[in-house]
C-alpha cells in the first residue's frame, strides 16, 4: 500500500498584492513539505506545482518529489479533478492525502501525523478539514475516486464524493489549525500576528509580510484582535460563520458574539459569482448606505471580522484576486466597482476596528487570533 502526501501550489499570478502573497504561501508550502516530509507517516510526500522556483526550493530544501508538467497548461487553464487524477495515477498510489499550499501553516507536527491517520482509518469514507469547502483531504481508498469526474475545484471535492461516489464524507476535529488557510492578505496578517501562540514563526514569512502595502490594514487587524481580550467586548462577525467558530470564542473569549452566518459553503455550491449570493446584511448596507451601516454597527459592536467575499458576490461585483485583496487591505482606490470601493472606503473610516477578508477570517482566523489573546486558554 503506497501512501502519497500532495501539496499543491502554482497558478497565474497577475498583480502586485497578488504576487506578494504568493511568495509568502510558498515560503508555508515549502515549510509544510518539509514537516509532513519528517512525520514519518508517508512514503513519499509530492509538490506538484507549475512554478519552477517553487519545485527547485521543494527539492533541494524540503527534499521531496516533484511533479512539474500539468496538461492544461498549454491552455492557460487548470482543473484540479484532472491533475489529482495524473498525480495519482503517475505514482501508483493506493492511499493520498492532499493539502493546498496555504493550508496547514497553523498544525502543529501531532496534527499532521493525526490528519495521515484519520485518512488510513477511514474506510470508504474521504476525510476532509471541512467537507463543505475542503483545502485539505484524503482517502484510504484513491482508486474510489480516481479516474472519475473529480471536480475542477479542491472545495467541492468531499461533497462531490459523497454524492457521487457514495463514499462517507468525515470531518476532521475542528482545531484552529484545521479550519485556518492562507489565501488572503488578511490570513497572513492574522498568520504573522497569532502563530506564535502555536508553533514558531516560519522564517521569512514574517519578512515578506512587513514588506507588503500592510499600513492601513494592520493597525486594523490588530486593534480588532485586541479587543477579543477584552472582558464583555462586543464582537461582530459576519459571512460564512460556522457554529464551531462561534462556541470556539465564547469558550475561548468573555466576549458577547454578534454572529450573522450566511452563504456557508458559497464556493462549493457555486455562488461565488457576481450577483449569486443572496446577502440580508449587504442588501440592508446597500439601502442605509456603507456609511451609515458602519456607523449602525458602530453603535452595537466593539469590533468587526467581516468576510467581505459574500458582500461582494451579493453586490454583483466581479472583482478579480488583485482587487479583493485591495480590498482586505484597505486600498480602496484600487478596487474598480464602485459598489465595493465604498463598502471598503466605509469599513476603514468606521469608529470601531473592522477587519475584512475572506472565509478563513471569520472561522480558523478569528479563532487563531482569540487564541493569541488568551494565551493559555484550551483551544
Amino acid at each position: 500500500m503506497k501512501f502519497g502526501a500532495l501539496v499543491f501550489e502554482g497558478g497565474k499570478v497577475d498583480g502586485q498584492i497578488e504576487a506578494w502573497v504568493a511568495r509568502a504561501r510558498e515560503e508555508l508550502c515549502v515549510d509544510l513539505m518539509g514537516r509532513l516530509a519528517v512525520t514519518g507517516c508517508f512514503d513519499e510526500v509530492v509538490a506538484v506545482t507549475d512554478r519552477p522556483d517553487l519545485a527547485s526550493r521543494a527539492r533541494t530544501e524540503a527534499g521531496v518529489r516533484v511533479a512539474v508538467a500539468e496538461e492544461s497548461a498549454a491552455a492557460g487553464e487548470f482543473h484540479f479533478g484532472h491533475r489529482l487524477n495524473q498525480v495519482v495515477d503517475e505514482l501508483g498510489l493506493d492511499s493520498f492525502l492532499y493539502m493546498s499550499g496555504g493550508s496547514g501553516a497553523l498544525m502543529d507536527d501531532a496534527e499532521l501525523r493525526a490528519f495521515a491517520a484519520a485518512v488510513l482509518a477511514g474506510k470508504d469514507a474521504i476525510v476532509a478539514n471541512n467537507v463543505y469547502s475542503a483545502d485539505m483531504f484524503g482517502c484510504a481508498d484513491a482508486r474510489a475516486i480516481a479516474a472519475y469526474d473529480i471536480p475542477a475545484v479542491d472545495n467541492q471535492v468531499p461533497m462531490w464524493a459523497a454524492a457521487e461516489r457514495g463514499l462517507c464524507a468525515v470531518g476532521l476535529e475542528p482545531t484552529v489549525g484545521a479550519s485556518f488557510d492562507i489565501d488572503t492578505p488578511a490570513d497572513l496578517l492574522v498568520f504573522t500576528h497569532a502563530a506564535e501562540a502555536f508553533r514558531p514563526q516560519v522564517e521569512g514569512v514574517a519578512r515578506l509580510v512587513a514588506e507588503g502595502p500592510i499600513d492601513r490594514a494592520r493597525s486594523r487587524l490588530e486593534a480588532a484582535s485586541a479587543m477579543l481580550g477584552v472582558d464583555l467586548a462586543e464582537i461582530a462577525l459576519f459571512g460564512r460563520v460556522s457554529p464551531v467558530s462561534v462556541s470556539h470564542l465564547n469558550t475561548t473569549t468573555r466576549c458577547r458574539i454578534r454572529a450573522f452566518s450566511e452563504e456557508r459553503g458559497m464556493r462549493a455550491f457555486g455562488r461565488d459569482v457576481p450577483g449569486g449570493a443572496r446577502s440580508l446584511i449587504g442588501r440592508l448596507a446597500e439601502r442605509v448606505g456603507f456609511r451609515q451601516f458602519f456607523a449602525d454597527l458602530s453603535w452595537c459592536s466593539d469590533a468587526a471580522f467581516i468576510d467581505s467575499r459574500v458582500c461582494f458576490a451579493h453586490l454583483g461585483a466581479a472583482l478579480d484576486a488583485e482587487e479583493r485583496f485591495a480590498s482586505d487591505l484597505f486600498l480602496w482606490e484600487r478596487v474598480g466597482h464602485a459598489g465595493a470601493a465604498e463598502f471598503t472606503h466605509a469599513a476603514a473610516e468606521s469608529a470601531i476596528p473592522v477587519a475584512l477578508g475572506g472565509h478563513c477570517l471569520v472561522s480558523g482566523g478569528v479563532r487563531a487570533l482569540a487564541v493569541r489573546e488568551h494565551r493559555g486558554n484550551v483551544l
